[in-house]
């Protein structure tokens, strides 16, 4: 597609969604192979995803862009125009670079037509758009009187040597403001399925505990983690808890690999940060867990340690447990 008719095609369709683009012009390359059409999970185990990922990736119902390296695996597998490469990848590139945590101010942070710069720019000058300080210390003022009656604050203060009142309630006797509830970890017992299941699979795997990994909590897995729990000096209930969790996460990092890793790429696909799910820690998931950091308002240090493990797990989709 040359200048002249993306510029045209803007000019009608203003603000396009690439993530949708992408899906399906993707899902084009997959309905036009030419002969006996790949199944989803063969294309899924060329690209190192897993089966509901690249369903998500050729569904535009539901759509969820395709990382740069999984459209170069598409683009070859399905044998697709080369022309409509270049395209695909500004879509892909469009959408993870938002996602992406921005390291150093550069060229790709200049505002543009539908770009990762001008997204950030409306970003900046919403933010900028803050109330008076004046406005907000009356509104704070307001509340307070209305919390300890108007006539409280208009009575005059007694002589003395001491200026405050003895009805006045000390900051210590106020009561405490209850603590935010924050996301807790989900049990996982036998029959459980889905990304529960595979979760506690592959982290019993990084352990020593070898279970198949068939998304279903059953007999095997219910005893490994028995074992993993007697090993530590748990109770040996068999259920992944709020106990079991922090013992059971692994800390992972660039550069790392296995089975910890593998659970952790999964997770991030699912709850909308999509990486590829290779078992290796690249510097691709590492940007991929730096964005989903920052989007939950947590330090994006590019490390999965227990708490972005529980993060994780309660940003998924669907979410089995409340």
């Amino acid at each position: 597609m040359d200048r002249d008719q993306r510029e045209a095609r803007g000019a009608l369709h203003p603000d396009p969604d690439p993530a949708a683009e992408l899906t399906s012009l993707l899902r084009q390359w997959w309905e036009a192979y030419p002969g006996v059409r790949p199944t989803q999970k063969a294309l899924a185990r060329r690209a190192g995803v897993d089966q509901a990922t690249m369903s998500r990736y050729l569904n535009p119902r539901r759509p969820m862009a395709a990382p740069p390296r999984v459209v170069r695996v598409l683009h070859a597998e399905l044998r697709a125009d080369p022309v409509r490469l270049e395209e695909a990848l500004a879509l892909a590139e469009a959408v993870h670079a938002a996602r992406r945590v921005p390291r150093a101010r550069g060229a790709a942070d200049e505002p543009g037509p539908g770009g990762a710069g001008a997204r950030e720019e409306a970003v900046r000058a919403h933010r900028r758009v803050r109330v008076p300080l004046w406005v907000r210390v009356l509104g704070h003022l307001a509340l307070l009187a209305a919390a300890v009656g108007a006539g409280a604050w208009l009575r005059p203060l007694p002589a003395g040597p001491s200026p405050l009142s003895s009805t006045a309630p000390s900051p210590a006797s106020a009561p405490a403001a209850p603590p935010s509830a924050g996301p807790s970890w989900p049990v996982v017992r036998l029959g459980d399925v889905l990304w529960e299941a595979r979760t506690v699979q592959h982290l019993l795997n990084a352990h020593g505990h070898p279970v198949a990994v068939t998304g279903t909590v059953d007999e095997a897995t219910v005893t490994a983690v028995q074992g993993f729990q007697s090993a530590r000096g748990l109770d040996p209930d068999g259920r992944v808890g709020p106990r079991t969790w922090p013992r059971l996460v692994v800390t992972v990092r660039a550069g790392d690999r296995g089975d910890a890793v593998t659970a952790l790429q999964a997770l991030l696909t699912n709850a909308g940060h999509p990486t590829a799910v290779t078992g290796s820690f690249t510097t691709d998931t590492e940007d991929v867990l730096r964005a989903f950091q920052t989007a939950h308002g947590m330090a994006a240090t590019g490390i999965a340690e227990p708490p972005v493990w529980l993060a994780v797990m309660a940003a998924q989709q669907p979410r089995l447990h409340g």
